[in-house]
């Protein structure tokens, strides 16, 4: 049954990505960029920047790194004029205090840093504008993205990925009961302080407990992956419009100049990604 509404879900992506669609006005609302950060992605971040600078077609106010207290990150945001957002002050915790432990074939994985800067994008905490895009900082944007429109409606990227314990997590965790055709893990979203606000009050009135701790206590903790504050927030929010992502994944063997990978893929795609896991 998954296999065949995975393909369903392909065939979904791959008509929308054949048909035009038409161009979405920007807003003329700023909104701000907040990026969760660990040393290690500094070295693809700058890729990531640029493809902000170039391609956000929204105003944008400051950027943020949100990371751990570190000499090479802090040092990277005096050089780039990027706000420096010491990770510990947004939820008043690092990600150690989670202590997300799963047991993936007699092997022990520790998962609390993944969740921990999910929760990061979810507390609406970091910034100034009530809209703020979050993007993972191994994702480059290729072609112009609208994030937020001029009637005020969010713009969400959707993807055809298929992962079973996020709607199952949501579906526990919210009053929601219909989830989208189409998957919202497409490695950038915006995300609205007050839209999160109705949703942190959704889950706390379902849990009858704080918001990040009914996230945790529902987490299945047989799935590496048992959560996704993509899919919760996209699902959550109604009144959007969505775009296919048209993305590739590489490895970082093929890292190269900015310009260079627009020339060579911004034709067919609009992003592209350098996961840790390809290499």
């Amino acid at each position: 049954m998954k296999s065949i509404k995975y393909l369903g879900r392909r065939i979904l992506l791959k008509i929308m990505s054949f048909f035009p669609l038409p161009d979405i006005l920007p807003s003329l609302d700023e909104i701000d960029v907040v990026i969760p950060v660990i040393e290690k992605d500094l070295d693809i971040l700058p890729l990531c920047l640029e493809g902000v600078k170039k391609n956000v077609q929204n105003r944008i106010k400051n950027i943020y790194l949100v990371a751990p207290q570190n000499n090479q990150i802090m040092e990277f945001c005096r050089c780039n004029s990027i706000e420096f957002v010491d990770e510990t002050t947004v939820l008043g915790f690092g990600p150690k205090e989670l202590c997300l432990k799963i047991n993936e074939k007699d092997k022990i994985v520790d998962r609390s840093g993944w969740l921990f800067q999910q929760l990061i994008k979810l507390s609406g905490r970091v910034g100034t504008c009530d809209h703020y895009l979050c993007i993972d900082s191994d994702h480059i944007l290729l072609r112009p993205h609208t994030f937020l429109a001029k009637n005020g409606n969010p713009v969400f990227y959707v993807s055809s990925e298929m992962h079973s314990p996020y709607y199952d997590n949501i579906k526990r965790i919210t009053s929601m009961k219909k989830m989208s055709a189409l998957s919202y893990v497409a490695h950038k979203m915006l995300f609205s302080k007050k839209k999160l606000n109705e949703l942190h009050k959704n889950i706390e009135e379902k849990c009858k407990t704080d918001w990040i701790a009914a996230i945790l206590e529902n987490y299945d903790r047989s799935q590496q992956a048992g959560f996704s504050e993509f899919e919760l927030y996209g699902n959550f929010v109604r009144k959007k419009y969505v775009r296919p992502w048209k993305q590739k994944v590489f490895s970082y063997m093929e890292k190269n100049d900015y310009d260079y990978l627009v020339s060579l893929y911004g034709k067919k795609y609009n992003s592209i990604t350098f996961p840790a896991y390809m290499n």
